[in-house]
């Protein structure tokens, strides 16, 4: 990805760290100070050093920051963004394993947050946006037309799916009504909270998709695509979701 769509300028890299609790909130502190849009709040990272890849970017920016040490961070998605100071290509990587308590070490403020409780004041762009992204379900079940929708959804959730998607449709109150358990989604191709798709490549999405269910997974992943893409299996095992995680996949899905 260059920068020739950007009025020729060339992009910075820039490593991201989205950082989840046991609660499922996400870490976000205010830009310091001296620092371009000073006073937004933003999810914690840096520029890359020559030679550093974003994992490496990504440890040592949130030691210098907040003082932890990323035990592990995976790769999400990657999005330009052109703002007025710079073209930036942000590497984004979910974490939920790290060393020590987070301290605001250059003077920041910062918290976890739940999406519909995001720090008031200004957000950089997008970033209410990869907020709830953050808390989409790692494990998902595609349920298409056909009969029995109710019984194939509690199947769904007996194999461990906690994103159940209907992409031809409108996802039914009285589907979910008296059995959909805390923290799990039933979501619709047509609009709600979030709007996924069904897709045969990762970057086959069409505009306002929030989250891609695709068919087939390159080898590489799903590199190129800016969005959370969910990979197709039949196996949701934690070593499954592990190696997809590596690959860059947001999660895995199965037909229900």
């Amino acid at each position: 990805m260059s920068g020739a769509g950007f009025g020729g300028r060339e992009p910075v890299d820039v490593a991201v760290g989205v950082l989840m609790d046991g609660c499922g909130r996400v870490l976000m502190g205010s830009r310091p100070e001296g620092k371009p849009c000073a006073g937004f709040w933003e999810f914690p990272g840096g520029k890359l050093e020559p030679g550093e890849d974003p994992g490496s970017a990504l440890r040592r920016e949130l030691e210098e920051e907040l003082g932890i040490e990323v035990l592990r961070s995976y790769p999400w998605f990657v999005r330009m963004v052109d703002y007025p100071h710079a073209l930036v290509r942000l590497h984004f990587r979910r974490c939920w394993r790290w060393r020590g308590e987070p301290r605001g070490l250059e003077g920041q403020r910062f918290g976890f947050y739940e999406r519909g409780r995001l720090p008031g004041g200004k957000l950089l762009p997008m970033d209410d946006v990869i907020a709830g992204w953050a808390g989409l379900p790692l494990r998902a079940a595609l349920l298409e037309g056909g009969g029995n929708l109710a019984g194939r959804a509690r199947r769904a959730l007996e194999a461990g799916a906690r994103l159940l998607f209907l992409p031809e449709g409108g996802a039914s109150p009285r589907l979910a009504r008296g059995f959909l358990p805390a923290g799990a989604l039933l979501v619709s191709g047509r609009g709600g909270p979030f709007r996924g798709a069904l897709c045969g490549q990762p970057g086959e999405a069409p505009s306002g998709t929030d989250f891609v269910f695709a068919q087939r997974c390159p080898e590489a992943g799903p590199a190129g695509c800016a969005l959370p893409v969910l990979k197709p299996s039949a196996d949701f095992s934690q070593e499954a979701l592990e190696a997809a995680l590596e690959q860059g996949w947001h999660g895995l899905w199965r037909r229900f």
